[in-house]
């Protein structure tokens, strides 16, 4: 059910918290040795408080997803990026909180000796399917909680999981009744009908010169002229232009490629010995002078699995994860910095015990030698120097007053390519919205500013002649005056009709006698379904949502005039309707249900305006 929800709901619970010793392990490794992150005062939303770890956590999951869709290249330490990456970890601590309150709001006790049963069926801590002591022990050293802190973030987890199954119940109860829709979905109905517009309409209606002439006024839009403009357009498409770039100007721009290149982020594998474990410091001392010399002769991994105290690990090499020079305590990423890849550090004292480090990994340090970054850095530059040619014609000839002559004198001058355009109307120019709207607010003898047509195409226009918006005459467009005031009399007398009181029967004749309609089809189908193209969709919605039998209806719709009756109404069968429709439609409606459910709740606690960071953290690069 948790997959479900992951898979299904469009961000809510966007990752799910119940692995949290797994996921420590995955995706924290490195900070775990930092006595900061015990603290509870990182962040707060509503009445619950967000520990640092807590938070890094979120973060690093948030960043791996992130990876995932857009690949392993993305850097993190792009400001646009860290700015995404916040929004999303506060809106997946949002979301968690969310539902946790309402497990709270229900006054839910989880129980201690519970959360203690649970805590210690995670396969963090079995050994032969058994619970470890060892295992929970150095999980606690190595991530520097306490019991209290980790049955803590646990029982939250279970609170959440409690939540999800709460909603996901509530917002599955229309699957009681899913064979009754699919019943109603494959329903086919026999229908008699008559479509009418105006063309149908033969009353006669007298259109005096006044009405005709009241028509024109109240409609004069409808017989406007646009505004028209004459311009010339001075176009810079870069693939016509001549772009030099010297060699001098690509190293240069190959040396600050480099200088800029962020830093290669490095995997760590790390040997641990824990001085609680050893009952004097001979045994310890011991222990370190052994893995020191061993490992010029002895495989990492293999002095890991043999020799390191922290069991939770040993089965993967001694593997931390990856850092950017930002994520373990300073005292290792000092000595990580100096490490090339395959290099083991020293012994390092940290917090009374000793770390062996090994850089068993690289990423970010792919090939870009001067040769294969070469045809890209010129095409950067030509696109610098376009977009500096377009600059600097766009300051030649903003606020210049120009003569028609000149400016076929600056085109010339500047090797331009120039078109003069004649009599274009404001409602044709060949332009975007935004494009059209600055060459319509440029005034005659003027220039417009630059129009990007596209990456690598600017336009400037200079308007040398405007025709006015103009009205044609009254005279020269009566006819169509009255054309279109016919149609809206017609248009009316078919709401006369939808409006009538008389009784009605689907047929030719009785029809013409009752109303001035003439030149239609009343037409008979046969156990149609919704699905049908006998018939538009706005006429199929009308005659489905139609449960009467035998009745005469009328309806408006976008041509004109629906008459119908429903003959017979044939019993959907739900067997009918494949799995895999089935299914689509169970998991279409769960999801919109459990959305709804969730934006309910979100709505209603309000943890979108009730989330801080401690000013203490507030500016520091997540």
């Amino acid at each position: 059910m948790i997959s479900f929800l992951r898979e299904r709901l469009q961000g809510i619970v966007a990752f799910s918290f119940l692995g949290i010793v797994a996921l420590t392990f995955a995706f924290l490794g490195l900070p775990t040795f930092t006595q900061s992150f015990n603290t509870n005062d990182y962040a707060q939303i509503g009445k619950y408080s967000i520990s640092q770890s807590e938070y890094f956590r979120t973060k690093a999951q948030v960043e791996q997803n992130l990876r995932s869709q857009f690949g392993e290249g993305i850097n993190f330490s792009d400001p646009a990026i860290i700015d995404i990456v916040s929004n999303l970890t506060n809106n997946s601590i949002i979301e968690k909180y969310t539902l946790i309150n309402l497990v709270d709001d229900l006054k839910v006790e989880v129980p201690a000796k519970y959360v203690e049963t649970e805590l210690s069926k995670l396969e963090a801590f079995q050994v032969d399917g058994k619970f470890s002591q060892d295992l929970f022990k150095n999980y606690l050293i190595n991530f520097n909680l306490s019991k209290e802190d980790l049955m803590e973030d646990f029982e939250s987890d279970l609170k959440l999981n409690l939540a999800v199954s709460l909603i996901d119940a509530t917002s599955s109860s229309f699957n009681k009744s899913i064979n009754q829709y699919l019943d109603l979905l494959t329903e086919r109905r026999s229908v008699t009908f008559v479509e009418l517009n105006t063309d149908n309409v033969t009353k006669e209606f007298e259109l005096s010169d006044e009405s005709l002439m009241s028509f024109y006024d109240s409609n004069i839009e409808t017989f406007s002229i646009p505004e028209a403009r004459s311009y010339l357009l001075l176009d810079l498409n870069k693939p016509e232009m001549t772009l030099e770039v010297t060699e001098e100007e690509i190293q240069d721009a190959y040396n600050l490629f480099l200088e800029n290149l962020p830093v290669p982020e490095k995997r760590i594998s790390h040997i641990m010995v824990i001085r609680d474990n050893y009952e004097n410091v001979d045994d310890y001392t011991n222990k370190v002078s052994r893995i020191a010399n061993e490992l010029s002769s002895v495989e990492f991994a293999q002095l890991v699995e043999e020799l390191s105290d922290d069991l939770g690990t040993a089965d993967t090499g001694g593997d931390l994860g990856f850092t950017n020079g930002e994520v373990f305590p300073l005292e290792f990423e000092q000595v990580i910095s100096s490490l090339a890849l395959g290099q083991t550090s020293e012994a390092i004292e940290f917090e009374n015990n000793t770390h062996f480090l090994k850089v068993t990994e690289l990423k970010g340090s792919e090939n870009n030698s001067f040769e294969d970054k070469k045809a890209e850095l010129l095409s950067e530059l030509q696109q610098i120097k376009f977009e500096d040619k377009v600059a600097q014609v766009s300051s030649n000839i903003t606020f210049s007053d120009y003569t028609f002559e000149e400016v076929y004198d600056f085109a010339e001058t500047n090797n331009l390519e120039i078109r003069d355009i004649k009599g274009i109307q404001a409602d044709t120019l060949p332009f975007d919205f935004e494009n059209s709207n600055a060459v319509l607010e440029t005034g005659i003898n003027n220039w417009s500013s630059p129009l990007q047509i596209g990456f690598d195409n600017y336009s400037f226009v200079y308007v040398y002649d405007i025709t006015e918006k103009a009205y044609k005459s009254f005279e020269d467009v009566k006819s169509e005056v009255e054309e279109n005031l016919l149609n809206e009399k017609k248009s009316e007398y078919l709401n006369e009709v939808f409006a009538s009181s008389e009784a009605l029967e689907l047929d030719e004749m009785m029809i013409s006698e009752l109303f001035e309609l003439d030149n239609f089809k009343v037409e008979s189908f046969k156990g149609i379904n919704r699905s049908t193209s006998l018939l538009s969709n706005d006429i199929v919605g009308k005659v489905f949502n139609n449960s009467d039998l035998g009745v005469v209806k009328k309806e408006i719709t976008n041509t004109g005039l629906l008459i119908y009756v429903v003959e017979d109404r044939i019993k959907g069968d739900s067997n009918s309707v494949s799995e895999e429709d089935r299914l689509a439609i169970l998991e279409e409606s769960k999801r919109t249900n459990l959305q709804l459910a969730f934006n309910d709740l979100r709505e209603k606690y309000g943890f979108d305006d009730k989330i801080s960071i401690s000013n203490q953290f507030a500016n520091q690069n997540l």
